[in-house]
């Protein structure tokens, strides 16, 4: 195991260029124990979960890996649609084009759920949100009732008139003349072009890639209830929604933090490199999805903020 251990450290300290104390003067096991703790307080990145593991394989081998994980936090990345919608309507509203190429490359591309998708989680808090305003109609007030029906109708007619519009690529592929042909002048517009160039830049880097390429599928066997005890999934928290400034929304926000208070954890983007035998050096394997959680993170900003 020493002899296996310490092997395997040098490929990790040539993968990531660092170099760690000498542990030669140390004997076993103290030797590795103090090794881990030094490659591990080495490695921390910021918004990054690095996990050392050494553990055995079937054929009784030593095996020294990293687990690299995006601590995503307890954010929920929802992306409202009824905002751009609304801005699309109007034909020289250039910030809105760029927007909506930004969220079909996020749809096609990434991969990220619309909310009228019947299997999308969004959709099933809308489902049980429109459940309980007509259950509950008798004994509401009269104007809660038809503010709640009110929203939850445009949102349902919003969210089906963007399910063909979020499947045409050619919005997407319009974007680059868009940003040619567009000259920006406040700042507002600045940081849409700057968003637009950024997801053709992280498209045209990573053709081939989407948010479910690294993430560790939930063994269902294991799972209760998906919405029940079962893992926060990641269509669970990055996902469209049709708004985010109603009561309605309110109330579905406190039926989430209800339901992921009841889960066994969150299914993580991460990625795993073993170094029994040399790896060359680092390549960033989560980088496309920090990048694409950095475009979702900004797109919900300029849309929110979008005059």
């Amino acid at each position: 195991m020493e002899t296996a251990y310490l092997k395997s450290s040098e490929n990790l300290m040539d993968y990531y260029g660092i170099q760690t104390i000498d542990v030669s003067p140390f004997a076993y096991p103290y030797n590795i124990l103090l090794s881990q703790w030094d490659v591990s307080r080495k490695l921390r990145l910021k918004s990054r979960y690095r996990e050392l593991q050494l553990h055995e394989t079937e054929e009784q081998n030593v095996e020294l890996s990293i687990k690299e994980t995006i601590n995503t936090g307890s954010t929920l990345y929802y992306i409202p649609l009824a905002p751009l919608y609304k801005a699309l309507q109007d034909e020289e509203n250039e910030c809105a084009k760029l927007l909506l190429g930004v969220c079909v490359y996020l749809h096609r591309k990434a991969g990220v759920c619309h909310y009228r998708d019947s299997e999308s989680y969004v959709c099933y808090l809308y489902d049980i949100m429109d459940y309980w305003i007509e259950d509950d109609k008798d004994s509401m007030d009269e104007g809660d009732y038809e503010e709640q029906r009110a929203t939850l109708d445009e949102m349902f007619h919003i969210g089906d008139k963007m399910t063909s519009i979020l499947a045409d690529e050619n919005h997407l592929l319009r974007l680059r003349s868009i940003i040619d042909g567009y000259t920006p002048f406040s700042r507002y517009e600045h940081l849409c072009i700057k968003l637009a160039n950024q997801t053709l830049a992280v498209w045209n880097e990573y053709p081939q890639a989407n948010l479910y390429q690294h993430i560790v599928p939930i063994d269902e066997d294991d799972e209760d209830n998906y919405y029940g005890n079962g893992k926060i999934q990641v269509t669970d928290y990055i996902s469209f929604i049709g708004e985010t400034s109603s009561n309605v929304y309110d109330t579905m926000m406190n039926m989430t933090n209800d339901d992921f208070n009841e889960r066994s954890g969150v299914q993580d983007f991460e990625a795993t490199v073993s170094f029994n035998e040399p790896c060359g050096k680092y390549k960033d394997g989560l980088d496309y999805e920090e990048q694409v959680i950095a475009i979702i993170d900004e797109l919900c900003n300029l849309i929110t903020e979008m005059p």
